[in-house]
């Protein structure tokens, strides 16, 4: 029915992943203290000029002199959203930017997926311990719990 080799390769690949999921780190985990001092060095070269310092996102202007298409950073603490995304999903905002209206560049030119995951390291270190643990797909059952 089954081709052995075909799933022979598909349960290696799946351990390879999950494998990988360790060491890149993981949604709702805390994050590893030596990739949060990495990812926070990172931010402060790429990062911090939009999203501010410790990720409070930049402050909207008033309508009447701010460019009419103007989209401020998002904060990445947890005031806002960052959180109900997945490492994966932020990994890929990073990499490769977001479309218009969000002026998010990709960095993929800029640093590696290796770095990106540091990265997402220091922002899950601005999340409080009950934000970590409704990350993701977990958020909206703790969003409907309040």
């Amino acid at each position: 029915m089954f081709n052995a080799g075909v799933v022979r390769g598909y349960a290696m690949l799946m351990a390879l992943l999950v494998g990988c999921g360790a060491a890149f780190g993981q949604t709702n985990r805390p994050p590893d203290p030596q990739h949060v001092a990495e990812g926070k060095k990172l931010y402060e070269k790429h990062c911090i000029g939009c999203h501010q310092k410790d990720g409070v996102g930049e402050k909207d202007l008033p309508v009447g002199i701010r460019h009419p298409k103007f989209v401020p950073a998002m904060p990445l603490n947890d005031t806002s959203h960052a959180w109900h995304h997945s490492d994966v999903e932020l990994r890929k905002t990073i990499l490769k930017g977001l479309p218009d209206p969000w002026p998010m560049p990709g960095f993929e030119n800029v640093i590696t997926p290796q770095q990106a995951v540091l990265l997402v390291a220091y922002i899950k270190s601005l999340w409080s311990r009950e934000t970590l643990a409704c990350q993701g797909r977990r958020h909206i059952a703790c969003m409907t719990r309040k």
